[in-house]
Formats: C-alpha cells, sequence, structure tokens
C-alpha cells in the first residue's frame, strides 16, 4: 500500500496555505510523549520515520485523487508532483529509554514540508512505542523467564502484529509465533499446539505421541483441554515412554486456571519421575501483573506466551505522542521561539536537546530538558538526517537488541517494578524555562483583544477655531483625544487616523470652503493626536498586502490620506483592516455627522464591531448626531466614554 497519501487532510489544507502566503518560512517541530502514563517509555519507529522521509514522494494516481477532491489549487498540485523532503531530522537512538515530554525527535524543515510528514511519523512512533514499552514491562516482569510473542490473532491488522514482534524481540521478547516476522525480521519462530489439535484425536494421549513423533526436538504439549492435571500426567507418561526412544520432551503448556498450583504440580511430578529438563510453559491472558505475581510467588513457570495483552497494549493501547511546532523562521530573519499556552497541553518553545545524568554507578540520575547550546548532561538527540538524506548507518535488529540491554542497566531497579509509583525527575534548564516565562507573557500580550483605534480627520482645519472649516466647539474634545493617543502609547494599540487632504482646485471645494490643503497649516494633524512614528499612506498608490502587513508591524500608528468624505476612498483600508482583523474598532473624531459618518457606516458594511468615544467626537447639526447615534445602536454600534475606555483597556 502506498504511503504517500497516508496523512490527514488538513496537513495538505494547511500545506497549500503555507505554499501562498509563507512558501519560503522554516520551521521546527518536536516529537514527544505529552501524558506521563508510563514510568518509562522505549522509543521506537524511528528508522521507519527516517526511511519514509527518503522515500516520500506522491505519485501520479494520488495527485489525480487529489485534484479530484477540488480542494487544491494546481500550482500547489504541482509543487507535490515535485515534492521531496529536504529538512534535518535530530533524534534519539532507537530503542532508547525516555520519558514524557522529552523531544524524541525533532525535525527543521520548510514549513510546508515539515506539516506535510506530521501524520505518518506520529502514527509510526506512537505504534512502536506503545508496543515496545508494553513488552519492555512484560520482559521486566518475567525476571530472567523467557517471554515469547504469541500476538498474531489478537492484534488490530497483519501490520500491527509485525510491529509487536519486531519490537517486542528488540526489547527482549525471545521469538514470536508469527512466521513472517521471523521470513522478515529474521526473529527465532516458535509454536506449541492448540487445543483443536488435541480434541481432532480420539484420546488427548494420541495426539501428544503423534506430535512428539513428528517434532521430537520441539514438542510442547498443551495438556489442559479437558482436565489439566490429567493433562499432565499424561504428558508424565508420554515423556517418560519418549526418554526410552531417545527423545526428551522440551515442555508443557498450561492456557487456563490458577498457574501458580497447576504449574506446582506440574514441577512436582516431573521432577519426581527424573524429568527436571521439561519445562513449563505458560499462557492465557497473560500482561506484566499476571507475570509479576506468578514471579512472586516462586510459581515454577519457565516460559510465558503473551498474546493480547502485548500485541494491543491492552491496558493502555497508545501513547500520547504529539507533533508540536516550537520555532518558526521568515526569509532572512532569525528563528523565533513557539510554544502553546492551552491548558494541560502547554508546550516547550525553541531548539532544545535532552540531557541525561548518571550517577557513580552509572545509573540513570535525572534528565534535563533544555535549550540546545547548554551543556547538562549526556545528550540524547543526535543529528541523523540532513537535507533530506539518513546520515547513520542503518542497525540490524540484533544491534538494536544488543543496545538495548546495554541501555537497561542503566535503569533504576524502581522503574522496572510495573507497579511502580516511582517518578524519575525530568528537570527544565534555568534557560529554558526563562525562555518560558518571557514568551509566555509576550504570547499572552499577543493573543489579547485585537483593539484598533480610529482617529477620524482630527486636523487643525477642522479642530481650530481659525480652522478654514471649524466644526463648532471642536476643541473640547482635544483633551480626550489626547488622552486616547496616550493611551495607544501605553498599551500598544495601533492608530488608524485619516487625514483629509486636497489640492487647490479640489473637486469638493464647489460644494465646500476650501480646506485641508496639503502642505497648509490647516492640513497638519494636532499634535495631540500623534504618536512619535507614524506612516502616511496616499489614496493615489495603491499597496500590496505584504506592504500593509510591513507598515502594521513597524508602524504604531498609520495614518491614511483621503480627498472625499470617506476613507474607504483610499483603496488601502479595506486590505489594511484585513490583515488586522481587529476585534474591535474605537472610533472618535469629527464630524460626526459627516466623515465620522462615512467611517463608521463603512465599517458596519464591513462587519467590523464599532465603539464610538462619545465625548470625543464633534458634530456640525446636533439634531443629525442623535438620529444617526439611535440608527448605530439599532445597528449593534456600541457607545462610552473616554474614562470608562481608559479603564477597560488598561485592565487588558
Amino acid at each position: 500500500m502506498s504511503t504517500s497519501l497516508s496523512l490527514d487532510l488538513y496537513e495538505l489544507t494547511m500545506a497549500q496555505v503555507y505554499f501562498k502566503y509563507r512558501p519560503h518560512t522554516v520551521a521546527t517541530f518536536d516529537l514527544f510523549i505529552r501524558s506521563p502514563c508510563r514510568p518509562f517509555y522505549v522509543a521506537c519507529g524511528i528508522e521507519e520515520v527516517l526511511d519514509f522521509l527518503e522515500r516520500f514522494r506522491f505519485k501520479e494516481r494520488e495527485i489525480g485523487y487529489l485534484e479530484s477532491l477540488r480542494l487544491f489549487d494546481d500550482d500547489f498540485l504541482e509543487y507535490l508532483r515535485k515534492f521531496r523532503f529536504q529538512g534535518t531530522v535530530f533524534s534519539v537512538k532507537e530503542p532508547e529509554i525516555v520519558f514524557a515530554t522529552e523531544p524524541i525527535l525533532r525535525v527543521t524543515a520548510n514549513l510546508i514540508e515539515a506539516q506535510i510528514i506530521e501524520s505518518f511519523i506520529l502514527n509510526r512512533i506512537n505504534l512502536a512505542t506503545t508496543l515496545a514499552t508494553k513488552a519492555a514491562r512484560i520482559v521486566f516482569s518475567a525476571q530472567g523467564r523467557k517471554v515469547f510473542d504469541f500476538s498474531l490473532r489478537r492484534t488490530q491488522g497483519i501490520e500491527a502484529s509485525l510491529a509487536c514482534a519486531k519490537y517486542s524481540y528488540m526489547v527482549g521478547v525471545e521469538g514470536t509465533s508469527n512466521l513472517l516476522a521471523g521470513y522478515l525480521y529474521k526473529i527465532p519462530v516458535v509454536g506449541t499446539m492448540a487445543h483443536s489439535y488435541v480434541m481432532s484425536f480420539p484420546r488427548e494421549v494420541d495426539s501428544f505421541l503423534k506430535f512428539s513423533y513428528q517434532f521430537p526436538t520441539k514438542s510442547i504439549l498443551l495438556v489442559d483441554t479437558y482436565d489439566v492435571k490429567r493433562g499432565i500426567v499424561s504428558a508424565v507418561k508420554v515423556a517418560k515412554f519418549l526418554k526410552r526412544k531417545g527423545i526428551e520432551l522440551v515442555g508443557i503448556r498450561l492456557d487456563s486456571g490458577d498457574l501458580k498450583e497447576i504449574a506446582h504440580f506440574a514441577r512436582q511430578l516431573f521432577d519426581r519421575e527424573g524429568l527436571i529438563d521439561v519445562i513449563i510453559f505458560a499462557s492465557g491472558d497473560l500482561d506484566e501483573y499476571k507475570i509479576k505475581e506468578l514471579v512472586k510467588k516462586n510459581a515454577p513457570v519457565d516460559a510465558f506466551g503473551v498474546g493480547t495483552n502485548m500485541g494491543c497494549s491492552s491496558d493502555l493501547p497508545f501513547t500520547d505522542v504529539v507533533y508540536k511546532l516550537v520555532e518558526i523562521k521568515e526569509k532572512k530573519s532569525q528563528f523565533i521561539p513557539t510554544m502553546k499556552l492551552s491548558e494541560k497541553k502547554s508546550t516547550y518553545p525553541g531548539r532544545k536537546q535532552v540531557f541525561r545524568v548518571l550517577d557513580k554507578t552509572g545509573k540513570m540520575k535525572e534528565d534535563f530538558i533544555g535549550l540546545e547550546d547548554e551543556k547538562l548532561g549526556e545528550k540524547l538527540l543526535h543529528k541523523v538526517m540532513e537535507k533530506g538524506r539518513c546520515i547513520v548507518s542503518k542497525k540490524s535488529l540484533e544491534e538494536k537488541r544488543e543496545q538495548f540491554f546495554q541501555k537497561i542497566k542503566s535503569l533504576s531497579e524502581p522503574l522496572k517494578d510495573v507497579t511502580t509509583s516511582f517518578v524519575y525527575p525530568v528537570k527544565i534548564s534555568p534557560k529554558l524555562t526563562k525562555l518560558v516565562v518571557s514568551l509566555s507573557e509576550k504570547i499572552k500580550e499577543r493573543i489579547k483583544e485585537k483593539i484598533v483605534f480610529f482617529d477620524i480627520d482630527t486636523q487643525i482645519d477642522f479642530l481650530s477655531k481659525r480652522g478654514a472649516l471649524y466644526v463648532p466647539y471642536a476643541e473640547e474634545i482635544i483633551k480626550n483625544i489626547k488622552k486616547l493617543t496616550d493611551l495607544a502609547r501605553r498599551k500598544n494599540i495601533l492608530i488608524i487616523s485619516t487625514q483629509d487632504t486636497h489640492r487647490q482646485d479640489d473637486p469638493e471645494f464647489k460644494e465646500f470652503p476650501p480646506h485641508c490643503i496639503k502642505g497648509s497649516r490647516g492640513h497638519k494633524k494636532i499634535k495631540e493626536s500623534l504618536l512619535k512614528d507614524f506612516r502616511v499612506i496616499s489614496f493615489r498608490k495603491i499597496y500590496p498586502r505584504e506592504k500593509l502587513e510591513a507598515f502594521i508591524e513597524k508602524y504604531p500608528q498609520i495614518i491614511l490620506e483621503k480627498n472625499t468624505l470617506s476613507v474607504f476612498s483610499n483603496p488601502n483600508l479595506s486590505l489594511l483592516l484585513e490583515s488586522i482583523f481587529p476585534d474591535k474598532i474605537y472610533v472618535y473624531g469629527v464630524a460626526t455627522d459627516y466623515c465620522v459618518k462615512e467611517a463608521v457606516e463603512g465599517l458596519l458594511k464591513e462587519n467590523f464591531d464599532v465603539v464610538i468615544v462619545e465625548d470625543a467626537v464633534k458634530e456640525i447639526s446636533s439634531k443629525d448626531k442623535e438620529r444617526l447615534f439611535g440608527m448605530w445602536k439599532r445597528e449593534g454600534v456600541k457607545f462610552s466614554l473616554t474614562e470608562k475606555v481608559i479603564k477597560e483597556l488598561e485592565e487588558l
């Protein structure tokens, strides 16, 4: 089956947006286990991920399917036709003992590439780590007794059965009943017999003899089909009979009942007859907890066959593996750390490293999650892929198995106890802690309700008694305009100002006296309405979105020139507002029944939430003002006063 479409739809819908708006953005993602549901985990599946990344291509028939969805642009589909992962990957050395929150794998790549691969790598590492961790716990519980994988018939699909056989063997299971796994991975294969086999013969003892004749060096007899104690007695008779013929019975299998009691009964019977080398093999809904109890009670069981509970990791059938953005970089800029603040799902920002500290005896003492350039212990993350190519040699399954045996020597005994309450210390370095605190504050500031002040025509010709088109009593609102400007400065609130701008022969002068002629004193904004830094945008030039976004980022005040009553005559305003997308717009200035009216109605038409600062606007006609206020209230416009606005926004 092709793996190119083994991804969630939203990976590609997001990628198309990145392709259009952020094609050169580079990002770093961390893959880690979020929840500490196990005292430790065995990180596996990394080699499969690297193989996938090297081979990942979209085939033409898959592009055709994506095209049929009618979701994707032609240029994006063409990009996918040529898609190659070109990123850098750091990871732990598989299999590695890790703990929740520690990065297992780190991807740095173009944002599109890093996003598209998410679903597959989560799927692979989730399955492999879940099964390897469960198997390791079972092996630890057996305390040196052999464990075998019997999970094929119980797992959710053939792929899962192969994964169980492979990763359980990697962490200490001795073999598998799964022939395909044996063929593919060169794992020792084992098998006994089924109850159906015993039932197919007239007598239980006949089934034992026939099997032993056929497989004289491999015979393990299933003794609990009918009456387990009688079955054991029959097995003893068969073993004695075979021994006289020079054949040694390997063992018996117990698959039901009180395994401790029955195992003691069997051991005593075999030992009494001098058959001390016959092993007792136990199976039947076993897991690490049941095996621990059998070992604790000194049940004479030599080996365990574990199926359902290992193959499905029945008590915890998934590992909460997540893949989160931790830093981002725009073209020609530095990497900027990122983090989530979601309740119980927050993340650690920046490019990180996991450091392991051992005690004097070589046992694991503590881990640190720190920034990449820190030196706090042995580094667990190593570069394994560069420019989309694997740069480390592959290890065989046997080599990984031996590697795991060496690593568990450093694992403290409490962690090997499946019922332990011991929590291994994973600490956050001081530098990372400092970054978390500072970035949290910045993010909280950034995600506050987006407020914009809309300052309409606060110019000398309108607010000064000597102005060319003086609005009666407009000078009375100057003190409140100053308060709002000062508030914007303190709280980093963007001010969008309008500036009436005319030429000497402007057509508007047929209706109104000449006013706000560019370059004249009356054209100037009053000083109380201005911040130190601002950008003037003419109505005579149309700017692209990228340029407007750069203005928004750089300037705390943007002044839009206009030569009509409506500021929306400046062709840049709508795109400017779309780029800001404010939650609320506070409007003040002059005149209420002319340019303020045009601004408010334009904002309402574009579905923005508008607040009129009543004591910071002035009208020509009080009658028209009352009519407009009543109409706007019915349309959802809110009204406030300067001091109330200051109090509310100071608390944000």
